[in-house]
């Protein structure tokens, strides 16, 4: 159905609903400023909560940055370590090759050992094996006739593995000094391509040792120096229990090297449990894979403490304007049960206006909105249909032979005539958004928001047949009853600017449904 009469809704207006409406509003304000209050609370909670939380990843985050540079240092300590003795190991069995191994050249070869051992002081000592595990010489002035070294991880690889390159075996302890070390080793082949034993240089642990206990690493932080296959060589805290342990089954190895040879990431060690924020890069050139750790709880106890500073200071802020709140709120409300009492003397004025406002937008006779509020309408309803690019029709409704029926029936009739179809117009209009309109004399107009020219000339067909249906008389009519006449027109952003242009629209169709023997629906072209 269209909008109800203004007089209807004037007379529902009752002097105390209003002020009720008024003194529900005074309240409203009220729970507004709780409200208001509580979000502001919570709000600077709430930032203080994300800032907190942002300060805690930027701890992890710069912890991860520090722990992935010291990686990179360490990497290149160790691929620097191993690249001296290696390199040694790489002329040595050159030479060995070429001049071969005859036992008048052993004195000789001795004080080559010590001499190359003397220039790196992270070495434990250079040796020479034969193909049975022999010692032919070393660099350390150890006589071992009957030694035998083909137990060894290194000496067992080489000889069945033909691979030239370096190798680095698990760490051990020496047997002629009781100390940990570390080996690098290389094949020594007949000329014939026969395995004729290995040349092995032996590195301190303690050599990385003292570097990396010279970092501070915290209470509980760890490196980590392994085999690519997960073997642990040198560990700092150092535990004997923890060397040549495997860790291949920790997440290092198990998701992070797999996709990348250095990076970050927060994970639990294998070895003890501790959650650590971690380091990790290859060693450039070597199968050794370089870690350093820190603890996250220690991590984080900086940021804890800031933390908990921040909070403090944000719940004394909370307690100064929740006091504040507090009063304002009281004062608030103090106010509200003065004006409370004011509010009857204003109400009557607020009705009367209220009243006037009304009835200067309604037809008298026929309840109807009137031109005016036909107008504002109109120039709201095309703003927004072509903003939203939407639909919107006009109905343009005339009486037919009207000027006939007052002559025959009286003006009296004639004003009952104009109440009935205003009444029928009303009936036929489904939805609240809809407005009907006494345009002047014995036009209307309808106006449907959200509605094409199709669904426009099913309301005017629907309309036409109610009034014919309604069989009001009229003997000066061809019909011999009242009928109208309808205009349909939609808008058109493109070529219709204002209102004015689609009521002259909607007008030319209903000059062509009158000029072509009334009682029709026209569209305009």
């Amino acid at each position: 159905m269209g909008q109800p009469s203004v007089k209807v809704r004037i007379e529902n207006l009752q002097p105390t609903a209003s002020l009720l409406a008024e003194q529900v509003e005074a309240k409203l304000k009220v729970r507004y400023a709780v409200v208001l209050l509580l979000a502001v609370c919570l709000s600077m909670a709430a930032i203080a909560c994300w800032e907190a939380w942002n300060s805690r990843q930027y701890h992890l985050h710069d912890k991860e940055v520090a722990m992935s540079n010291l990686a990179q240092t360490l990497a290149a300590q160790a691929q620097s370590t191993v690249k001296q003795a290696d390199t040694l190991l790489f002329s040595l069995v050159d030479r060995l090759e070429n001049d071969g191994m005859d036992p008048a050249q052993i004195p000789r070869l001795q004080r080559l050992l010590s001499a190359q051992r003397q220039e790196l002081t992270q070495l434990h000592g250079l040796f020479i094996f034969d193909e049975n595990g022999h010692w032919l010489a070393n660099s350390n002035g150890a006589n071992v006739p009957d030694a035998n070294n083909s137990d060894r991880e290194y000496f067992i690889f080489h000889r069945d593995h033909p691979d030239r390159g370096p190798h680095i075996g698990p760490s051990i302890k020496s047997r002629s000094t009781n100390e940990w070390i570390m080996t690098v080793s290389r094949r020594l082949n007949h000329p014939d391509g026969r395995f004729a034993g290995t040349a092995v240089a032996t590195i301190y642990l303690s050599h990385f040792l003292s570097l990396y206990d010279s970092i501070d690493m915290g209470q509980n932080g760890a490196i980590n120096l392994m085999a690519d296959n997960g073997t642990i060589i040198v560990r700092r805290p150092f535990r004997e229990t923890d060397i040549g342990t495997s860790v291949a089954s920790g997440p290092l190895f198990t998701q992070l090297l797999p996709h990348a040879s250095f990076g970050t990431a927060t994970i639990k060690s294998v070895v003890d449990g501790v959650e650590r924020v971690l380091g990790y890069r290859r060693v450039n050139g070597y199968p050794m894979v370089v870690s350093a750790a820190l603890n996250k709880e220690e991590v984080l106890e900086a940021w804890r403490q800031e933390s908990l500073n921040t909070a403090a200071i944000v719940a004394l802020l909370l307690s100064f304007l929740g006091a504040l709140g507090y009063r304002l709120i009281r004062v608030m409300r103090q106010q509200n049960h003065i004006q409370s009492e004011l509010l009857g003397a204003q109400e009557k004025l607020l009705e009367v206006n209220r009243s006037l406002e009304l009835l200067a937008l309604e037809d008298a006779l026929t309840g109807l909105a009137n031109r005016r509020q036909f107008d504002l309408f109109m120039v709201a309803e095309m703003g927004r249909a072509r903003r939203s690019q939407t639909g919107l029709a006009l109905l343009m409704i005339d009486v037919d032979h009207f000027k006939l029926f007052n002559d025959h029936y009286g003006h009296v009739a004639g004003d009952v005539c104009l109440r009935q179809i205003s009444a029928i117009i009303s009936e036929n209009i489904k939805r609240p958004g809809d407005l009907a309109v006494r345009y002047g004399g014995e036009e209307f107009a309808v106006v449907l928001p959200g509605t094409d020219y199709v669904g426009a000339f099913l309301v005017a067909e629907k309309i036409r047949r109610a009034v014919q249906l309604a069989g009001m008389e009229h003997s000066e009519s061809t019909e011999g009853m009242v009928t109208v006449s309808l205009g349909v027109c939609a808008y058109d952003p493109a070529s219709q600017a204002g209102a004015d242009d689609l009521v002259s629209a909607a007008d030319k169709a209903l000059y062509v449904a009158k000029a072509s023997g009334r009682n029709m629906s026209v569209i305009a072209n």
